[in-house]
């Protein structure tokens, strides 16, 4: 029989090391702002009280009980395996200890739920004393002494429920030894961590009328797309799928520089790191902004694709493919749908470059893609791993013709185009194999599924017989794979 041998990490050691996993302030505080709003919180105040040397964060959220409060404190208390619904921010169960961590030494948790008031610390001094995983439990007594004491800065004091964090022996951020550099960096980080939380969160502020708190004063959303501002364009948005669930991807370019009010106007536009490093493309999970400015390698930053922002919305369904970190800081590009996304960026940045050079003549030679009118077809591999022959949806005269449609009519474009593609003469000449070459994935079947439903429902909507419908899909290059359950979908729908 072969032996065992537990071996407990150091905690001391581990804590220590883990205070360096390389948040920065405002993502440190983004990050505990994540857990306010996965907790059903309509008012999140933030206090930076540089009398006392510490942070406060308070929410009117549903709070927690003793067991949920003790089972957040613990180092990855969530298993990130587990499919989170769309409202909560999280993933591994380490961002409120991280991050607060990553500030200072001393992280207390007060929570009130149904008349029930719990509290808990994690004290790295005592932690590093002692070596031991332990945390601190207070008395009653001491917990409302805090409370009381901090009602003039939070309203914490007289909500029923909700949850307040106080954070404290910032040494990551305050150097005892030159208080005076330090509180100089301490307020220029409440302004960077005010820009970044009015962005980070624009959607909740705007969408859901989520109020977030700094200091007493409220944050106004800021919104990268403009979309208040009448000469923003908005290019045709599209549904792509990325391995394990759909991303919506949807291009604005912003007007030219003379197309705002004032000065001051154009320079709020540009956003907290200014025009250059906004361009790009913007990542949101759940709503809520991972990663924006970038290109992600595939072009340098030009002053003259500015104007081009990319919306990319993805769900937490999908966080392996795109490689999210525990600061909810990085993403990376999943394969599956890099070249598509690619695509759409080449017609953004040349949408953009028109409008920069607009004062002038547009040059088409100036763009980055020489997309011409003739690029009517591409070829590309099939769910079945088999090439055929696909039309081109970021063609000009279909985005434009895409964006004076309403959806249902959209609907059925989109269910003729695909006709045209399955039902192409090189497709029925027999050019092109149509052989399955690959076993298709679920996750394949399941995204191909859905998108016969939607056909299947346009056709069925159009009055087309199901025995019609049916061998329409079976005789496709694309859809004949799925076979029965065709059929079992056809007479679903």
């Amino acid at each position: 029989m072969e032996e065992t041998f537990e071996l407990m990490p150091n905690a001391r050691m581990l804590l220590t090391s883990l205070r360096s996993v390389g948040y920065t302030e405002e993502a440190s505080i983004a990050d505990l702002v994540d857990n306010s709003i996965s907790g059903g919180a309509s008012i999140i105040q933030l206090w930076f009280d540089w009398e006392s040397l510490r942070i406060l964060i308070a929410d009117n959220g549903m709070g927690m009980d003793r067991k949920e409060l003790l089972d957040s404190m613990k180092i990855g208390s969530a298993d990130p395996e587990v499919v989170r619904n769309a409202d909560d921010l999280g993933r591994f169960g380490m961002g409120m200890k991280m991050a607060s961590f990553s500030l200072g030494k001393q992280l207390i948790v007060i929570t009130k739920q149904e008349n029930e008031t719990n509290n808990a610390e994690w004290n790295l001094e005592y932690v590093e004393k002692e070596d031991k995983w332990e945390i601190l439990l207070h008395s009653n007594e001491t917990i409302n002494a805090i409370i009381e004491s901090l009602k003039e800065k939070i309203d914490f004091y007289n909500w029923d429920e909700g949850t307040l964090i106080v954070l404290s022996k910032l040494d990551k951020l305050i150097d005892e030894n030159n208080m005076q550099k330090s509180k100089a960096k301490f307020y220029k980080t409440i302004k960077k961590i005010k820009t970044h939380l009015a962005m980070v969160f624009h959607r909740f502020i705007e969408d859901d009328g989520l109020e977030i708190y700094v200091n007493g004063n409220l944050l106004e959303a800021w919104n990268p797309f403009l979309r208040q501002n009448p000469a923003t364009m908005e290019l045709s948005c599209e549904e792509l799928f990325d391995g394990k669930s759909s991303v919506l991807i949807e291009p604005f370019i912003l007007p030219h520089k003379t197309k705002f009010e004032n000065e001051c106007v154009f320079k709020k536009a540009g956003g907290p790191k200014d025009w250059l490093a906004q361009q790009g493309f913007y990542v949101y999970r759940n709503r809520r902004l991972i990663v924006y400015g970038t290109w992600f390698g595939k072009f340098k930053k030009e002053s003259a694709y500015n104007l081009a922002r990319i919306k990319l919305d993805m769900s937490s369904e999908s966080d392996f493919e795109w490689g999210i970190d525990i600061k909810k800081s990085r993403a990376t590009l999943p394969v599956a749908i890099e070249e598509s996304v690619t695509q759409v960026a080449y017609l953004a940045i040349e949408k953009s470059i028109a409008v920069y050079n607009s004062r002038g003549v547009y040059n088409r030679r100036n763009t980055v893609n020489n997309t011409s009118l003739k690029y009517v077809w591409e070829q590309r591999k099939n769910s079945s791993g088999n090439y055929m022959f696909y039309l081109n949806k970021k063609h000009p005269m279909l985005i434009k013709l895409m964006q004076e449609l309403n959806e249902e009519i959209k609907k059925e474009l989109k269910t003729y185009l695909s006709l045209i593609e399955n039902y192409s003469p090189s497709m029925l000449s027999g050019v092109i194999s149509t052989t399955n070459s690959v076993e298709i994935s679920d996750e394949i079947r399941n995204r191909d599924l859905i998108k016969v439903k939607e056909q299947l429902t346009v056709l069925k909507k159009l009055g087309v017989e199901k025995e019609e419908i049916y061998e329409v899909f079976l005789e496709s290059a694309e859809y004949a794979y799925l076979g029965n359950e065709l059929k079992n979908l056809i007479e679903e729908v």
